[in-house]
């Protein structure tokens, strides 16, 4: 089944739906939240940002954390509405 939030945050930069069992979902929230934001203002993996991402994926935070990158660059790379 696919996620309608994610299905809309596709074509919508700043779409603000979000499912808290949906992966992408889960993904999206980070690559747009504060922890994320300080991590990349630090050019590093703040303790903050990795509490986030063990939270929420555990042992997979690191391909988590590549995922998060690059849904970070695809909705900066979308032109503003």
């Amino acid at each position: 089944m696919t996620c309608q939030d994610c299905a809309q945050a596709q074509t919508a930069k700043h779409w603000g739906g979000y499912h808290a069992d949906c992966h992408g979902c889960q993904v999206r929230s980070l690559a747009t939240g504060p922890a994320y934001f300080s991590a990349v203002q630090a050019n590093a993996i703040t303790g903050q940002y990795r509490g986030a991402l063990q939270a929420l994926f555990g042992e997979g935070w690191r391909q988590a954390h590549e995922e998060v990158k690059a849904e970070h660059a695809r909705l900066a790379a979308m032109p503003d509405p």
